[in-house]
């Protein structure tokens, strides 16, 4: 059975706010998801023309009816408009026991109000935030709710307690309004706080990114994470989202739901994301200019290290292969760390002689793949499987470093010609993903 996630939010005819990309988001994640409608706009990505409120009889007979059937893992609240459907939804909010993620929505990404202003902030503080599991306030939506200032992670700090003294367990303030190089979000779970640190995406508007980022914390909440793994993991998701979004019409960009490998593993800070995300990047870059007779019977995988890499869980591969499926070739599992032992083995050896061989990936050998490589000018060496000790624990160890003590140095290339019941392969080394890519764009320039 899937989970199930529901949006309590307005619709967005454009598709890139509100409850059409809370759907689209929670299927994404692999969530079942359901709506109850609040409001219906008129507007694209260019401006909200007009706001018709639904009557607050119709909202709870959404909810009410939507209760009766499903079973609801997670829930989140987004646009409500004014102070008499805050008041309706947390009355349903508590009769069923719920605890909301709650995305204070007062204005859109074109700068159009979203709310009624009179007693909108007073309902919210009132009667919803006490009820809230995490509130997702923005600058904005911080300063209404503290009356304070904020300019930096000091005043984030104080406005997270501030806000938490409302009732909510979780405070999360996005810093996305401030023009830093790196946009700093700040959590707030009444005793500790956590910062979540990721660089600007210059030239993005991102429609609906705030309905987005709550849309997926509800998602993984409903998943089963902790509040704290679901926003960071939400986190690394809307920035790539972001990061690949397109423009629809004539106005905003908006995100992009698509992607051959969906989902961020828990990452502990930028350093974990930022190899996590060179290598989702070199792989699906592999994905276009690979020759499927590259591919080895047994799949392909691509593994890129933390600097100063000391065991396998340190080191981020495919929790799968790359594969040749008909006429394309595709990867099955996602990425995450200590998800590889063959090739996380290769990269464990080389940086046992120098730190900066991070990342290698096999192909397939044969007698023309290794004339490709031999004519690339790549050094090369290579071992014998035969001459392996059997008190060896690691073939993929032992084999790395006695290829590597053969020359004396790391080589390129690094490949072996198999032995009973053991597919012979060829390994490209390299100090990252992009080195490794262009090693192997070398080689492959050399195929007739």
């Amino acid at each position: 059975m899937k989970k199930v996630a529901l949006s309590i939010a307005g619709s967005d005819p454009s598709g890139g706010a509100g409850i059409q990309t809370d759907i689209k988001t929670f299927s994404f994640l692999g969530v079942h998801g359901t709506s109850v409608v609040t409001c219906i706009t008129s507007q694209n990505t260019q401006r909200v023309k007009n706001i018709h409120k639904l009557p607050v009889e119709i909202i709870e007979n959404q909810i009410d009816t939507l209760l009766e059937d499903f079973k609801i893992d997670a829930v989140k609240t987004g646009m409500l408009f004014d102070n008499e459907i805050i008041e309706s939804v947390a009355k349903k909010i508590s009769k069923f026991k719920l605890k909301p993620v709650v995305d204070p929505v007062m204005v859109s990404t074109s700068g159009d109000l979203l709310s009624k202003n009179d007693d909108f902030v007073d309902s919210f503080k009132e009667v919803l935030l006490p009820k809230a599991l995490i509130v997702t306030a923005n600058i904005p939506e911080a300063i209404e709710f503290t009356g304070l200032n904020i300019k930096s992670s000091e005043d984030f700090e104080k406005a997270c307690k501030v806000i938490s003294k409302l009732g909510p367990k979780y405070v999360l303030i996005k810093g996305g309004h401030l023009k830093d190089e790196k946009v700093l979000d700040v959590l707030y779970d009444g005793k500790k706080f956590y910062n979540f640190s990721l660089p600007r995406i210059k030239n993005k508007k991102a429609h609906g990114s705030g309905c987005n980022l709550s849309a997926l914390i509800t998602g993984f909440i409903a998943l089963k994470e902790t509040p704290i793994d679901a926003i960071r993991k939400a986190k690394f998701v809307l920035w790539d989202m972001i990061n690949k979004g397109y423009i629809p019409g004539e106005g905003s960009d908006v995100l992009n739901h698509e992607s051959s490998i969906k989902i961020t593993p828990t990452c502990k800070n930028y350093n974990y994301y930022e190899v996590w995300f060179d290598l989702k990047n070199s792989i699906e870059k592999l994905l276009t200019i690979l020759p499927q007779e590259f591919v080895p019977e047994v799949g392909m995988n691509f593994a890129f290290a933390l600097k100063n890499a000391k065991k396998l869980k340190d080191i981020c591969a495919i929790d799968g292969r790359i594969i040749k499926s008909k006429n394309m070739l595709q990867t099955c599992g996602n990425i995450d760390f200590g998800v590889s032992k063959h090739v996380a083995s290769i990269v464990l050896a080389a940086m046992s002689f120098d730190l900066k061989y991070r990342s290698a990936l096999n192909i397939k050998f044969s007698e023309n793949n290794l004339k490709l490589c031999k004519n690339s000018g790549l050094k090369i060496s290579n071992f014998r499987r035969k001459n392996e000790p059997k008190s060896v624990g690691s073939t993929m160890e032992w084999g790395t470093k006695k290829a590597i003590e053969n020359i004396n140095s790391i080589p390129d290339i690094i490949y072996d010609t198999g032995d009973i019941g053991k597919e012979p392969m060829i390994r490209v080394l390299g100090e990252n993903p992009n080195d490794v890519i262009s090693k192997l764009t070398k080689i492959i320039k050399y195929k007739i």
